[in-house]
């Protein structure tokens, strides 16, 4: 039966508990992390007002999973969102994929989208810079980080050790007698961006090369325009790099094409070496080596940790790190 307008709706239990909307929502839902003296008042609410939450309480969807992505332009994604609906399956689970990349400016759209859902949890593969915001959405819903993550931050993530992956790969460069290795790297904003540029810098240390900033470069947009027009503008330098270091495939496939263009013979003049070993890296000629992110396991792996935590909130965070392989292919 339709209920009469008159009827007490949610926003005046709020009102009259002296909470806000979304406490109200996680007391009826039992979604825990509320206070029993703040459970004791909104129960108190209903009951004054006659609120009657078992026709308005939003269905439970506790084993609803929220994957936030960054954009769905980057094969890096892909098996790591298998490897998270594997896990979800394993458990019962289900998952929606929210994909908007810039957390700074869409923190309120999440959280919105995490109360209207009732999400049970959130995996983050977004980068999010600031504390306040993470803790923000993790009061919505326990959050964890998955790849990226915030490096001051206690909250739970699974990731890989980027420094370590990046100064092995271009130590490998040097040992096979390259001197002049360029780096093409992601915004700043992202934390393997921030990791890689680190290792590199410090493999060059190691052998006593200082970094030359003009072969460093930095892609502001994840685009393969982007990155091609930044692989050209290195590979008809005055004094090229004899190596490049690329941070992702698609940057490394960006730097094969130019290389074809501009007649940069691959790795006779150039050797190259990419980041995440997706099939990009395996199709293009020459075939590029490419460090070896464990995709499958970042998202297998960040579910179970989530898994875990919607099941037992005060469980201890986790954080950890996955080890990397570097893959060898024609390109060096």
């Amino acid at each position: 039966m339709k209920k009469k307008s008159t009827e007490p709706n949610i926003t005046q239990v709020a009102l009259q508990a002296g909470v806000s909307i979304a406490t109200v929502s996680r007391v009826i839902n039992d979604k825990g992390n509320v206070r029993a003296s703040t459970v004791e008042r909104v129960s108190a609410a209903i009951d004054a007002l006659g609120y009657r939450r078992e026709e308005s309480a939003a269905p439970n969807r506790k084993g609803l999973i929220v994957v936030v992505l960054p954009n769905l332009d980057n094969p890096f994604y892909a098996m790591i969102v298998k490897g998270i609906n594997v896990s979800a399956k394993n458990r019962g689970f289900e998952t929606v994929i929210f994909a908007e990349g810039n957390l700074d400016e869409h923190t309120q759209r999440l959280t919105d989208l995490l109360r209207m859902v009732s999400a049970g949890g959130c995996l983050l593969l977004s980068p999010v810079n600031d504390e306040a915001t993470l803790a923000a959405i993790d009061r919505v819903a326990p959050l964890v980080q998955c790849a990226e993550y915030n490096e001051k931050s206690a909250l739970p993530y699974v990731s890989v050790d980027d420094f370590s992956a990046a100064r092995n790969a271009v130590h490998t460069l040097i040992t096979r007698g390259r001197k002049r290795v360029a780096l093409i790297n992601g915004p700043d904003k992202y934390k393997y961006a921030r990791q890689r540029y680190l290792g590199y810098a410090q493999a060059l240390a190691d052998a006593g090369i200082p970094v030359d900033p003009s072969l460093v470069c930095k892609v502001t947009e994840m685009g393969f325009d982007t990155s091609f027009a930044v692989a050209r503008q290195l590979l008809t330098a005055r004094e090229r790099p004899d190596a490049i270091l690329a941070a992702s495939d698609m940057f490394a496939a960006a730097v094969v094409k130019a290389a074809s263009i501009e007649g940069v013979s691959i790795p006779r003049d150039c050797s190259l070496i990419g980041f995440d070993n997706t099939y990009i890296s395996m199709v293009s000629h020459p075939s590029v080596a490419a460090v070896n992110m464990p995709q499958f396991q970042l998202g297998y792996m960040a579910c179970e940790v989530l898994g875990d935590r919607m099941l037992n909130p005060a469980a201890e965070s986790r954080q950890v790190l996955l080890k990397t392989e570097l893959v060898l292919r024609d390109s060096v």
